[in-house]
């Protein structure tokens, strides 16, 4: 009954056209609602909590920051230096991505920067 009711009321939270975290938790409080256990205090606790992550909240600083490095043409230069490095080899553009990711990464410290920084160069190539 319980799982009948979650999926029941995730997929027409989702058919009204409410994006999929906002269905996930209304779908709580109803499901908080059928099991007698709802308490508007632990749905916000909760709330807050989930969005308490250092993690989370830092993504968005190292897509930033990997748009500021291309804004400057610091990753233009970077990979300019990697492909007067070992483009010149056969199967180049693919050195060219590993040297650009290593120094790239020692400047850095994120994945997630270097990700930003050198897709929007390197997938034209």
């Amino acid at each position: 009954m319980t799982l009948g009711l979650f999926l029941v009321a995730l997929m027409g939270f989702m058919a009204l056209g409410m994006p999929i975290a906002f269905a996930l938790i209304m779908t709580g409080v109803v499901l908080m609602w059928h099991l007698d256990f709802f308490d508007a205090q632990l749905v916000a606790q909760n709330l807050v909590s989930g969005a308490d992550s250092f993690p989370l909240m830092a993504v968005p600083f190292f897509v930033l920051a990997g748009e500021v490095m291309n804004a400057g043409g610091i990753s233009r230069r970077i990979i300019d230096l990697a492909i007067s490095c070992v483009g010149h080899r056969r199967g180049g553009l693919g050195f060219v991505a590993i040297i650009a990711s290593v120094i790239l990464a020692s400047l850095s410290g994120s994945a997630i920067a270097d990700t930003a920084a050198l897709a929007t160069l390197l997938l034209p190539m």
